[in-house]
C-alpha cells in the first residue's frame, strides 16, 4: 500500500503544471441542491442543479489539457452526492421506488436554488487516492485551492485512515448517517465561506436540462428496471478499490465540534439529515448510509 501511495504522489506531482494549474486558475463557484434523487441500482444521490460555468470550464479544460486520463465516466458529468447504497441482499421492488420517490419529492420541495445556506462552496478540490468508492477510507489527499483560496498553497500527505472515520457506526443501516469521526487533520476545508468571493452564476441552460433530464428519469413507467438492477450495493463502495478521483468535500460536515458554520451550505448537513431520517422510517434497514466526512461532489475520476 506504501508503494501504492509513493506511485500516486509520483503521478499527482507529474500533474500539478496542468491540473494544479488549471484549479488555481477557477474562481470558487456554488453548487445548489436540487434535488433527491434514486439512482440506477437504487443508490440515493443529491442532485445539484447543474455544474456552474466555473466549474464546467475547468472540467472542459481538464479534459482538453491533462494528458493520460480516462474516458469520463458518465456518472461525474452531472454533479451529485452519493449519500447511501442498498445493502448487498436487497433489491427494490416497485413499491419501495414509489415510496422513495415520494420521499424524493417531499423533501426536495425544501431546496431553494436562492438560498446561500443550502449552496455548497466550492473553494478547493481535492484529489483522493482512495481505498473504496465511497471515500470512507483515503490514502493520500492533494488540496489544490481555487483563485483566491483560503490555502496559500496546495498539499499532498498521506492520510490517517482511523482519523478519517470510515463511518462503521452506519454499517448496520439503522442510523441516519452521523458519520462518526471527523475529517483528518490538515485537511480541513473552510467552514463554507472563507476563500475567495464565488462567482455567482447559474449553471447554463445546458447543464440545467442534463441535470433535469436524468432527475426525471424517475419518474418514468419501466424506471424500476434500472433502479433494481443488481450492481452497486454496500460492497461496491465499501469493498476494497484502489483508484484517484478529484473530488470537492463538502465542508458543512467536516468541521470540527464546536466550529461555527460558514454562510454557505450552514443548512445542508440538517436537510440530508431529514431525508435519510424518512427513509430509516419509512423503508428500515434497507439502506447503508455513507459517513458525512466522506461526502463529496465528483468533478472528474483520474485513475480507476
Amino acid at each position: 500500500m506504501a508503494a501504492s501511495a509513493s506511485i500516486i504522489g509520483s503521478i499527482v506531482q507529474q500533474s500539478n503544471s496542468q491540473l494544479e494549474y488549471l484549479i488555481s486558475q477557477t474562481s470558487p463557484s456554488l453548487l445548489r441542491p436540487l434535488a433527491f434523487f434514486v439512482s440506477w441500482n437504487g443508490v440515493l444521490t443529491l442532485a445539484y442543479s447543474g455544474f456552474p460555468p466555473a466549474l464546467a470550464a475547468l472540467k472542459q479544460s481538464v479534459n482538453d489539457t491533462v494528458s493520460g486520463l480516462p474516458a469520463e465516466y458518465s456518472g461525474s458529468k452531472w454533479p451529485k452526492t452519493s449519500l447511501g447504497a442498498l445493502h448487498d441482499k436487497a433489491r427494490l421492488t416497485p413499491q419501495q421506488l414509489e415510496t422513495l420517490n415520494s420521499i424524493c419529492r417531499e423533501e426536495s420541495a425544501k431546496f431553494s436554488q436562492e438560498e446561500e445556506d443550502q449552496a455548497v462552496y466550492v473553494d478547493q478540490l481535492t484529489v483522493v487516492f482512495y481505498e473504496c468508492r465511497c471515500l470512507e477510507r483515503r490514502i493520500l489527499e492533494h488540496v489544490i485551492p481555487m483563485r483566491g483560496g483560503s490555502n496559500s498553497s496546495s498539499n499532498s500527505r498521506a492520510v490517517n485512515e482511523a482519523a478519517q472515520g470510515s463511518g462503521n457506526g452506519n454499517r448496520n443501516g439503522n442510523g441516519v448517517g452521523n458519520g462518526a469521526g471527523t475529517a483528518p487533520s490538515g485537511s480541513m476545508p473552510g467552514s463554507g465561506g472563507g476563500g475567495g468571493p464565488p462567482d455567482l452564476r447559474q449553471p447554463d441552460a445546458v447543464e440545467q436540462a442534463r441535470v433535469a433530464g436524468v432527475v426525471a428519469e424517475a419518474d418514468a413507467p419501466d424506471y424500476w428496471f434500472l433502479a433494481s438492477k443488481d450492481g452497486s450495493r454496500e460492497s461496491h463502495y465499501r469493498g476494497l478499490a484502489l483508484g484517484v478521483t478529484l473530488v470537492h468535500d463538502l465542508a458543512p460536515f467536516r468541521l470540527p465540534p464546536g466550529a461555527a458554520p460558514g454562510p454557505y451550505g450552514s443548512r445542508l448537513p440538517e436537510l440530508i439529515s431529514a431525508f435519510r431520517a424518512r427513509v430509516e422510517a419509512e423503508l428500515p434497514g434497507l439502506y447503508r448510509w455513507f459517513a458525512d466526512t466522506s461526502l463529496h461532489s465528483t468533478v472528474r475520476s483520474l485513475m480507476g
